[in-house]
């Protein structure tokens, strides 16, 4: 009787650790399944945040080529080669393209010569020359181009835009080139959550052939190559152009980690079975809960603080665009509204005193003789003058006036809802404070004054017209002695 009990348990026993060896061994084949799909939707995550950020890149370099191509500062220096432009912007010891995070910035003519380049450490200064030409001779038959290209087996981001004025012309007198490289650094900087990252310049090979297009901007084409090897996930990331031709290739791995764990607490709460039978299961069993829970922890945790990375870097983007917001419609020696930004407010001032019957005023403000003042004492000497008048402007004008700087020592002022005679008398009453501003300069004391031309929205049927007349008065302002306020009331 004991016999056949013992047998009976014994049987129960084998049965017992037979299913318990059955369920362990379904559970490791599920629980190792679910982990490599984790393994692998991580592993899809971090090849699309790669790829997102390549491309968001090229359109970073596509903006800030649009706002250098659409300045009349730029649009000035490739026609006259102002030195003025490149002292403010590009001058020695500056950081404007560190600042901006490209490697090279390029201005040619309309006939492709080099008007002006600049370039960072990125590119050796025995290549800068081969550089421009390459870049000059192999897209002077396009006009648009937003892309990645390379030159001698080095991947660079490359924009061209055609540099035309703000004033409502069509016509452009040259083109902008600009970008940065793409190299090893860059990557490691863009990709992240691998373990290893190398970046392969491929060779060029054909695939098929696109004719060429006057406007280059069509995305990137990706490719990727999946390899599972050992414990490693491995993508090889290969990037083409608009031709389908290789560009280069981004070669990443990570070590998997979830499953090699994963085995080893499975093989852990196997051998505990087999030893305790269905108590050390249960035991063994809850104690798995607890890890699992701890590991959807763990992917959670990993979900916020990528959210809080993406988050701060969307705020970086903000504040970036704020700034180049800020580039795009600020003189950025006397900070006031630059010469497309006061077209645009004083289009609108136009537009709503015509719709309301109201009154509107344009003062065009000219410094006198301020050609002398560079001459003489040089173009630092100048640049105070242009500061100190602008800040004396600012300080005698009401915050409903609007200001700008159309170019060089020339000012102008939007009055709203004031009559002829009334901006008249404000005009001269600038003309007072103007006389007051003393710059000291070698122990010389530096007078400043300034002509004024007064009109207003009387038999006007656009904002063209009313600066064109206030510029005529401001010309027989000048004519008729300088330091003076003309207007249609006052022109004889």
């Amino acid at each position: 009787m004991k016999k056949k009990i013992m047998d009976k348990n014994k049987k129960t026993l084998i049965i017992l650790i037979t299913l318990f060896s059955i369920f362990t061994l379904l559970s490791f084949i599920i629980i190792t399944n679910d982990f490599n799909k984790l393994e692998k939707n991580i592993n899809n995550s971090n090849i699309s945040n790669l790829i997102y950020k390549i491309q968001s890149k090229i359109e970073y370099n596509h903006k800030i080529a649009l706002e250098y191509s659409s300045s009349d500062e730029v649009y000035d220096f490739v026609k006259n080669a102002n030195e003025d432009y490149i002292y403010k912007n590009f001058r020695e010891g500056s950081y404007t393209l560190e600042d901006l995070d490209l490697s090279y910035f390029i201005l040619s003519d309309k006939k492709s010569n080099i008007k002006y380049s600049k370039f960072t450490k990125d590119i050796n200064n025995t290549e800068k020359a081969n550089f421009s030409s390459f870049i000059i001779n192999k897209f002077k038959d396009i006009n648009k181009i937003n892309k990645i290209m390379i030159y001698k087996d080095e991947a660079y981001y490359i924009s061209k835009n055609p540099i035309y004025k703000t004033d409502y012309e069509n016509s452009s007198n040259g083109f902008v080139y600009l970008g940065s490289k793409i190299d090893t650094k860059i990557i490691e900087d863009l990709a992240q959550g691998f373990t290893n990252i190398k970046f392969i310049s491929g060779p060029r090979i054909n695939v098929k052939k696109i004719n060429q297009s006057n406007n280059q901007t069509v995305s990137l084409k990706t490719k990727n190559k999946y390899n599972k090897i050992n414990n490693l996930n491995i993508n090889e990331l290969s990037f083409y152009d608009y031709n389908s031709n290789i560009l280069f290739t981004v070669k990443v791995e990570k070590e998997i980690t979830l499953i090699d764990k994963t085995k080893i607490n499975i093989l852990i709460i196997f051998i505990c079975l087999v030893l305790f039978s269905l108590i050390s299961l249960l035991y063994f069993s809850n104690n798995y809960k607890h890890l699992l829970k701890e590991k959807e922890k763990s992917i959670y945790e990993i979900i916020e603080n990528k959210t809080s990375e993406m988050k701060l870097q969307v705020r970086e983007l903000e504040k970036s665009n704020e700034n180049l917001y800020e580039i795009a419609h600020t003189d950025h020696l006397t900070q006031t509204m630059n010469r497309r930004n006061f077209f645009i407010h004083a289009q609108t001032s136009f537009n709503q005193a015509q719709k309301n019957n109201e009154l509107l005023c344009v003062v065009m403000i000219d410094i006198d003789n301020f050609k002398i003042f560079n001459d003489k004492y040089g173009h630092n000497v100048g640049d105070k003058v242009l500061v100190l008048f602008a800040k004396n402007i600012k300080n005698n004008i009401s915050e409903k006036t609007i200001l700008g700087r159309l170019g060089g020592e020339e000012f102008a002022l939007i009055i709203k809802n004031t009559s002829l005679e009334d901006a008249i008398k404000k005009a001269e009453k600038l003309k007072t404070k103007i006389e007051e501003i003393e710059l000291e300069e070698d122990g010389k004391i530096l007078k400043i004054t300034a002509s004024f031309g007064v009109s207003d929205n009387q038999n006007c049927e656009n904002i063209d017209e009313m600066l064109q007349k206030a510029d005529k008065l401001l010309y027989s302002a000048k004519e008729s002695g300088r330091n003076l306020v003309r207007s249609r009331l006052n022109l004889c």
